[in-house]
């Protein structure tokens, strides 16, 4: 048991290191979350050995080895085995300090682990702001899934889209799982929409994306740009807007198949809209189109293509 002890110790002394370094990407910020919560007695170790790592004990403990290194040229230096006895107790001192946070991590689990899920419907928005400052803007019909702890945040885009504005932290990444490529993030300010259960658009506003789509298939977005991923096919995005256009009622559609604009419609319009014969979503558009009036946009798809649509008191369909 003590051999375990010890193993638990180093092993949590490397991931003391590794989540120090500035920059954490979605899959080492997964590895750790599945080192940790294997064992109860490795929460506890990585806990103990941040508060100490942290602490003003530690160092000070560190000065004065430093200290005692200078005076060992003089005469009246204490005994070596003295001396070193001396700094362990220091850091011993420094982690009995810390025993009080580490209890509490490990006897109060809400205040490990934050899990929360908010939904919207169809033609409602939400704003949610999360513990760490950063906040999430909720188009229609959308559903996430948070997660917070100690050394992650992250989220699940379950459906629709999201506008993230990150806080910036050194110690914790903030990743988002879109159900096929993960983004990766410190600070930043970027929108991410399933659009179906295959394509996925990401736009980045400011800061720096990381896209992993796996086998070693990565992008770093910077603001300005995106990536529209439909299955193993990707498509980059240019944007010069400082927020989605959706937050203003808007959609910008470059060559944009008309499923997608009416996938945007049905988040902001309390009636669903869908297409008499599916091969008319299929139908290119360009333009700036209200998202939150439908009936206008329906207009305009009616002049673009010589479409025609109808609205029966539940829902309206486009048709030739």
């Amino acid at each position: 048991m003590r051999g375990d002890n010890h193993d638990i110790d180093v092993h949590a002394a490397q991931w003391v290191d590794r989540m120090r370094q500035p920059l954490q990407d979605a899959a080492l910020a997964a590895e750790f979350d599945r080192w940790i919560l294997t064992d109860p007695r490795h929460v506890e170790a990585y806990a103990r050995l941040s508060a100490v790592w942290r602490s003003d004990s530690l160092e000070h403990a560190l000065s004065q080895t430093a200290t005692m290194r200078v005076a060992s040229n003089d005469d009246d230096r204490p005994d070596p085995a003295r001396r070193s006895g001396m700094g362990w107790r220091r850091i011993a001192g420094a982690s009995a300090a810390s025993l009080g946070l580490f209890s509490a991590l490990l006897f109060g689990p809400p205040l490990l682990v934050e899990q929360s899920t908010y939904a919207t419907p169809r033609g409602v928005t939400r704003i949610v702001t999360l513990s760490d400052g950063s906040t999430i803007r909720m188009n229609g019909a959308t559903r996430i899934a948070v997660r917070i702890t100690p050394w992650s945040r992250h989220v699940a885009l379950d459906r629709g889209e999201a506008y993230f504005d990150v806080a910036h932290e050194q110690v914790r990444g903030f990743s988002v799982d879109t159900g096929g490529p993960s983004i990766a993030v410190l600070g930043t300010a970027f929108d991410v929409e399933r659009m179906d259960q295959d394509t996925r658009v990401i736009q980045v506003y400011r800061g720096l994306v990381s896209v992993d789509m796996g086998a070693g298939r990565r992008w770093r977005l910077p603001a300005g740009s995106g990536l529209e991923v439909a299955g193993d096919r990707v498509r980059s995005l240019r944007g010069g807007m400082a927020q989605p256009g959706w937050i203003e009622g808007w959609y910008e559609a470059n060559d944009t198949p008309v499923w997608q604009l009416v996938e945007r419609l049905n988040r902001t319009s309390p009636r669903p809209i869908g297409f008499a014969d599916p091969a008319l979503g299929e139908l290119l558009v360009t333009g700036r189109f209200p998202i939150d009036r439908p009936a206008a946009v329906l207009d305009a798809l009616a002049a673009i293509h010589d479409l025609r649509w109808r609205y029966d008191g539940t829902r309206y369909t486009v048709s030739r």
